[in-house]
C-alpha cells in the first residue's frame, strides 16, 4: 500500500477583496479535489483557510504515489487484422511496431458488438512529489475572481498580483513557477507585525510560525475572536453589540490578527434615526454599533475590527472618521426635513428611471394606479386603498433626498421618516419604508396592507416593463435584480394569504405599463407567459427552501389554483400526509381512474346509461363528494372527501368492464372517470406523488 504524507499549498497575494474570499476557498478545494480524482490519488480531507494576503489549502494523507494500472490499447478490428491466410495485416503490423509490442502480446475483445484486436499494458504509477510541481500551476491557473487583475501577462489572471508561493509535501518544498513566482519554503508574516520572510521546516511548523507572527490563519477561529471581543466590550458597557453577521463575515477576510478597538461619538448624533446611524457604522466605517440591552436605544459607542494591535491613535483615527461621517448625515437630515416630503415627488420627473420606461415619476403615476386597482381586486376598505394609495405616491420621493443620494442603504428608511415629520399617518409612512421589503430572501415582509400593496404594485411594474423591453435575467446575468423582485412579491403574495390569482397579478402589471409600450395582443400573451413562468420559478425556489419534495411541488403547480397562498397550504398539506394512510388511498384511487380517463372525450355523464351497481354506486358518490367540495376549502378536508372515492372506485373496476365493444355505453363510462379525475385535480396532480 502506497504511503501518505501532508500537502501544503499557499499562495501569497496582495490584498484580496473580502467579497473574493469565500468563493475562492470553495474553488480551492474543489479544483484540489478534482485533480486528485483525475490523476488517481487517493487522499483524506481538504481544508482550506483564507486571510486578506494568502489562500492556503491542506491536503491530508495524500497518497505518495498512483496505483499501478494496466492499460487496455484498441488496436484495428479483427476482421481487418488478418488476411485469409491468417497473417497479420499492414494494420496490425502497424499497431505492433507503434507500441512496441510482439504479434504474440495482443488479445481479441468484443467492445459494443464489434471484435477488436487489444493490448493489456501495465503503467507504473507515478511518484506525487513529481506529479504535484505540474498540478499545482494548474489548480492555481483554474481559481477564478469576479474582477481578477492581469499583472504579469495577459495569460496570467488572478484577483491580486501572486507575492510568493509556498508548497511542502512530506514536509519538503516542492519547485515550480507560476506568473513569475517561483515556489519555495519561505512564508510571510503579518504585513505591520512581523512580515518576515521566514523559512518553513514543516507543515506543523507552517502553522505555528504563522501564529507566532501575527496572523491567526483559520477564518472561523477569526470570526469567533471578534465575536468575543464584541460580547466582552459589549458586557463591559453593560449593553448589546449588533452583530450584523454579513458585516462580520466581511471584517473576517479584511483581517489577519484582529483586535477590537472602542471608540465613541457624540451623544447628540443620537437624536437621528437609528437607521441612519447604524448604516454609517456597519456599512460605510465597518463598525459594529452598541445598544442598550433592549438592542432598540443606541449608545454613543461603536467597535470597530483593527488588523493591528490596540494604539490610542487607532481609536482616534475611527472615531474621526466616524465622527465627520455623522456630521455629514446631521447636515442631510436637517437640510432635507426644511421642506415636506410631498415637495420631493416633482423632483421626480428629472430622474430616469428606464429609458424606455421613461422617469421615476412615471413610475410613480403607474405605482398609484396599480396600488388602487389591487386593492380593489383584493376587496380591501376604500380607506385602506386611500393609504396605499398616498403612500405608493410618495414612496419614491426619498430617492431625491440628500441624505439617501449620499447613503443610499436608507432608502425607504429616509421616507418613512420625512413622512412622519411632514405630518402623514404611520400607515402611510410605514408603507413608504415597507414597501422595499424583503429586500432579500429571508427579510422581513410588510407588516402592513400598505406596505404589502405597494411592494406588490413597485414589483410587478419592474417586472413587467423589463420584460417588455427585453431585460429579462438570461443565465446568471440579472443586472437588474428581478430575480430578487419576483422573490419579494411571490414572498408576499404566498405569505400574506392574499386571494390573488398569479394570472391577475400578471395582467394588471402588463396593463399599467401596455400604453407606454404600445403592447400588442401577442407580445401581450408572450409576456404573460414569461412572467408567469419566471413567478412559478420563484415559487418552486421558496418550497425547495422550505424543505417541500420536489413530486408534492410539480403536482400542486400542475393543475390550475386560485392564489399562491392557496398552493401553499396545498403543498403543505400534502408533505403532511406524503407518508400516510389518507394520501396512499387517494393517490391509489386517482391513478386508477387516471389511467383510463385519458381516452374519454370529456363529455356529462348520462345518469340514464349507468347499468351495473358498481358504476351507479360510484356515480352517486361522485356527485355527492363533488357537491361537498364546493363549499371546502381546507386541504386536508378536501383529501377526506376524496379518499371516500377509493371503496367505490376499486368496486368499480372489480366489478366494470370499461372497454366494451358498446361504443355508448363505453364512452359514458370513460367520461364518468374523466369527471371524476377532475374533481382530484382540484388539489394536485396525484400522479405526480408516489404512494408509500
Amino acid at each position: 500500500m502506497a504511503g501518505k504524507a501532508d500537502l501544503l499549498l499557499e499562495i501569497g497575494c496582495e490584498e484580496i477583496p473580502s467579497r473574493f474570499m469565500e468563493g475562492a476557498l470553495k474553488q480551492l478545494e474543489r479544483e484540489l479535489d478534482s485533480l486528485m480524482e483525475e490523476n488517481r490519488l487517493g487522499r483524506g480531507s481538504i481544508e482550506t483557510f483564507g486571510t486578506p494576503r494568502r489562500l492556503v489549502a491542506l491536503v491530508r494523507d495524500l497518497d505518495s504515489s498512483q496505483p499501478d494500472l494496466v492499460e487496455t490499447v484498441k488496436g484495428p478490428p479483427v476482421n481487418r487484422a488478418y488476411d485469409e491466410a491468417g497473417n497479420p495485416t499492414r494494420a496490425l503490423q502497424g499497431f505492433l511496431q507503434g507500441q512496441k509490442a510482439s504479434l504474440d502480446s495482443v488479445e481479441e475483445e468484443t467492445i459494443k458488438e464489434a471484435k477488436y484486436i487489444v493490448l493489456r499494458k501495465p503503467v507504473k504509477g507515478r511518484s506525487t512529489a513529481i506529479l504535484l510541481p505540474d498540478l499545482l500551476p494548474e489548480v492555481i491557473k483554474k481559481l477564478s475572481f469576479p474582477r481578477p487583475m492581469y499583472w504579469h501577462s495577459k495569460e496570467v489572471r488572478f484577483a491580486r498580483p501572486i507575492r510568493w508561493l509556498l508548497a511542502l509535501y512530506d514536509n519538503t518544498a516542492l519547485s515550480f513557477s507560476y506568473a513569475g513566482v517561483e515556489s519555495g519554503d519561505e512564508t510571510y508574516g503579518h504585513r505591520f507585525l512581523s512580515p518576515g520572510p521566514f523559512s518553513v521546516k514543516s507543515v506543523n511548523h507552517f502553522f505555528s510560525l504563522l501564529e507566532e507572527n501575527y496572523v491567526v490563519l483559520d477564518q472561523d477561529r477569526r470570526r469567533e475572536m471578534i465575536r468575543e471581543q464584541l460580547l466582552q466590550i459589549s458586557a463591559a458597557r453593560g449593553g448589546l453589540a449588533l452583530i450584523d453577521e454579513n458585516l462580520l463575515e466581511e471584517v473576517i477576510y479584511l483581517v489577519e490578527y484582529p483586535v477590537a478597538i472602542q471608540g465613541h461619538y457624540d451623544e447628540s448624533y443620537l437624536d437621528l434615526p437609528k437607521e441612519v446611524l447604524v448604516t454609517t457604522m456597519q456599512y460605510h466605517q465597518r463598525y459594529f454599533p452598541l445598544a442598550d440591552q433592549s438592542g432598540e436605544k443606541l449608545l454613543p459607542v461603536f467597535v470597530g475590527i483593527s488588523n493591528n494591535l490596540y494604539h490610542n491613535n487607532i481609536r482616534k483615527g475611527y472615531a474621526k472618521v466616524l465622527q465627520a461621517r455623522l456630521a455629514d448625515a446631521r447636515f442631510f437630515f436637517d437640510e432635507d426635513r426644511k421642506i415636506p416630503l410631498e415637495d420631493y415627488v416633482e423632483k421626480l420627473k428629472s430622474v430616469v428611471f428606464l429609458e424606455q420606461l421613461g422617469t421615476i415619476d412615471q413610475k410613480r403615476d403607474r405605482l398609484v394606479s396599480l396600488t388602487g386597482k389591487l386593492g380593489q381586486a383584493l376587496g380591501l376598505s376604500q380607506d385602506k386603498i386611500e393609504s396605499a394609495s398616498r403612500a405608493a405616491h410618495l414612496c419614491k420621493a426619498d430617492l431625491v433626498t440628500g441624505m439617501v443620494k449620499e447613503f443610499t442603504e436608507l432608502q425607504g428608511v429616509m421616507g418613512r421618516e420625512y413622512a412622519g415629520l411632514s405630518g402623514e399617518t404611520e400607515a402611510v409612512s410605514m408603507g413608504i419604508y415597507e414597501h422595499y421589503l424583503p429586500r432579500f430572501a429571508g427579510d422581513l415582509l410588510p407588516s402592513g396592507l400598505e406596505g404589502a400593496v405597494v411592494s406588490l404594485a413597485d414589483r410587478i411594474d419592474t417586472l413587467a416593463g423589463c420584460f417588455a423591453i427585453g431585460m429579462q435575467p438570461t443565465g446568471s446575468q440579472d443586472p437588474y435584480a428581478l430575480r430578487r423582485q419576483a422573490q419579494g412579491a411571490v414572498a408576499i403574495l404566498l405569505e400574506t394569504g392574499f386571494n390573488l390569482a398569479l394570472e391577475d397579478y400578471i395582467d394588471l402589471g402588463i396593463n399599467a405599463i401596455a400604453p407606454a409600450l404600445e403592447i400588442n395582443d401577442e407580445n401581450r400573451e408572450r409576456l404573460k407567459r414569461d412572467l408567469y413562468e419566471f413567478l412559478i420559478q420563484r415559487i418552486r425556489y421558496i418550497f425547495q427552501e422550505e424543505a417541500i419534495s420536489h413530486d408534492v411541488i410539480e403536482a400542486v403547480l400542475a393543475v390550475p389554483f386560485s392564489s399562491p397562498a392557496s398552493l401553499k397550504e396545498k403543498a403543505r398539506v400534502l408533505e403532511d400526509y406524503l407518508q400516510g394512510p389518507l394520501l396512499d388511498d387517494v393517490i391509489t384511487a386517482y391513478n386508477r381512474v387516471a389511467n383510463l380517463a385519458r381516452k374519454a372525450s370529456g363529455s356529462p355523464v348520462d345518469e340514464n346509461s349507468l347499468e351495473e351497481s358498481a358504476e351507479k354506486e360510484l356515480f352517486r358518490e361522485y356527485m355527492a363528494v363533488s357537491s361537498a367540495m364546493r363549499d371546502i376549502n381546507d386541504t386536508a378536508a378536501l383529501l377526506e372527501e376524496l379518499q371516500r372515492l377509493k371503496g367505490p372506485v376499486d368496486r368499480f373496476f372489480d366489478h366494470v368492464m370499461v372497454m366494451v365493444e358498446d361504443r355508448q355505453l363505453r364512452e359514458n363510462r370513460l367520461n364518468l372517470l374523466w369527471n371524476i379525475k377532475r374533481l382530484f385535480n382540484r388539489v394536485a396532480d396525484f400522479s405526480k406523488l408516489q404512494a408509500p
